[in-house]
């Protein structure tokens, strides 16, 4: 009796052991998935960068595909000047009254009678009273003459009609004028005559590009810039001495004679253009 129990404890024990080897095994296959798992995420993972670096390629081909100021292609540079000759509608003449005296009162009592006695009379010639701007007015001991004090008062008269220029300077120095003598011709509206000038440089700048560029093969895509240069003027100076009033038209009761030349006021612009 003894004897099977002994046999029936040998069996559970065996039973048991059997048992525990068979749990062990299968803990060893359920273990394996978890590799698997970690192979299928790192991929995964690396796939994120690949994505990334996709994006430099992207905003490289957008920059190429923008255009620059320098993509223009080749310039071409030509200046052209222009002159508009008009003659002169209006005359400036610098008239001056000198008188010398044992004081400088009485100097300048003098010459304020002399002056406007003159201004007075070139006002009967037509010369309005806005016209008539003082220039100078000096008082100084005569070089020549310590003694005695010199007054200078100088005038600046605007006239308007050319053609009483001669007669305006006769009445002037008639009436006493004996300084400072000077004449000077203009245009009244200079500005006008200017943006006509600038207007004809405008047009043959553009068309001394286009012949350009066609010599040279090329063809104008379009102007890039246009510069306008300094304005011209030029007039002969003319140049009245009181000798030539005195001694001639006004002694023999005829006008000075006066010949103004034209007055040439020019333009010049310069212009850059794309070519092709």
């Amino acid at each position: 009796m003894k004897k099977h129990w002994i046999l029936a404890v040998l069996a559970v024990l065996t039973c048991a052991l059997v048992l525990a080897g068979c749990d062990s095994g299968a803990g060893g296959p359920a273990a394996e998935p978890a590799p698997a798992v970690t192979q299928s995420a790192a991929p995964a993972a690396t796939e994120s960068p690949d994505i990334a670096s996709e994006s430099p390629a992207v905003d490289t081909a957008a920059s190429a595909a923008s255009p620059s100021a320098s993509a223009g292609g080749s310039t071409l540079t030509v200046s052209a000047t222009e002159s508009v000759k008009k003659m002169p509608d209006i005359a400036y003449v610098s008239i001056g009254v000198r008188t010398a005296g044992a004081t400088a009162k009485e100097a300048q009592e003098e010459n304020a009678y002399i002056t406007q006695s003159f201004l007075d009379a070139v006002k009967t010639q037509g010369v309005a009273e806005d016209d008539l701007e003082t220039q100078s007015l000096n008082v100084y001991e005569d070089y020549e003459n310590p003694q005695q004090t010199v007054v200078e008062n100088t005038y600046r008269v605007t006239i308007r009609d050319i053609d009483t220029v001669g007669t305006v300077i006769d009445a002037a120095v008639a009436a006493g004028a004996n300084s400072s003598y000077s004449l000077s011709f203009d245009l009244a509206d200079r500005d006008s005559v200017y943006m006509e000038a600038l207007a004809r440089a405008m047009e043959t700048v553009g068309s001394k590009a286009e012949a350009v560029a066609q010599a040279g093969g090329y063809a104008i895509v379009r102007p890039q810039s246009i510069t306008e240069g300094s304005a011209g003027y030029s007039a002969e100076p003319y140049l009245a001495a009181e000798s030539a009033a005195m001694d001639t038209g006004a002694a023999k009761g005829a006008a000075t004679p006066i010949s103004p030349q034209e007055i040439e006021v020019s333009a010049t612009v310069t212009g850059t253009y794309i070519i092709e």
